[in-house]
Formats: structure tokens, C-alpha cells, sequence
């Protein structure tokens, strides 16, 4: 449910920045920003689930299964950015879509947190 929530954030923040990008520059680097937001949403998709699964295993095995869901993020953001060069895309504007959609999950995380301190 939390990371459904975080997803939702992320892609609000996205489509706020592609308005935004097309209207100060052009659908190009909308595209690419879209484009940045998906990358980090599947990539805090995946990094979810692999603390799911870690959480009710072993702790050394769950310990593993984090580092494996880290080297598995960090390849799917490598070959996400080869498939954006090939594209054409204004790699830019896909870091820029990467970044926004990281502060967005930030910026839900922090309100989580607080709402929880204050309930406590």
C-alpha cells in the first residue's frame, strides 16, 4: 500500500514536470522527463519488493537479497539510459525526470514520517 501511494507521488510530480516542460520548452524534453520519472518510479517499484521479500527471510539472506536488488536496480538504470540515448532523448531532461521523481518520494516519505511522529 505504501509504495502504491510513493508511485502515485512520483507520477503526479512527473506530470507536473512534463506540463511544465512543454511549457517552457518543447515536447521533446518532456518526453525524456517522463521518460526520467518512469525509470525511478519501475526502480522504487523494484526496490519495494525486494524489501518485501527480504523482510521475511533470513537476515543473511535478506542481506543478500538487498544487495542483489541494488546491483539489479543499478543495471536497469544503466540499460534505461543506453534505451534513452538510442531513443533521441534529451538525457537532460531524463536525469532531470529521474531526480524530480526522487524528491517526490522523498517529500512523501518525510510527510509519512511526521504523520506517524505525530501520531506517537
Amino acid at each position: 500500500m505504501i509504495i502504491r501511494t510513493a508511485l502515485c507521488w512520483q507520477l503526479g510530480a512527473g506530470l507536473a514536470g512534463m506540463a511544465a516542460a512543454v511549457w517552457f520548452f518543447d515536447v521533446g524534453v518532456a518526453l525524456g522527463l517522463g521518460f526520467g520519472v518512469l525509470v525511478a518510479m519501475f526502480s522504487a517499484l523494484m526496490l519495494g519488493r525486494r524489501i518485501d521479500a527480504a523482510a521475511s527471510a533470513q537476515p543473511e539472506i535478506g542481506q543478500r537479497m538487498l544487495y542483489a536488488g541494488a546491483v539489479a536496480r543499478f543495471v536497469t538504470v544503466l540499460l534505461a539510459l543506453l534505451l534513452a540515448y538510442w531513443l533521441g532523448l534529451h538525457l537532460l531532461a531524463v536525469a532531470a525526470g529521474m531526480l524530480l521523481a526522487q524528491v517526490a518520494i522523498f517529500a512523501y516519505a518525510a510527510r509519512h514520517a511526521r504523520q506517524s511522529f505525530n501520531e506517537h
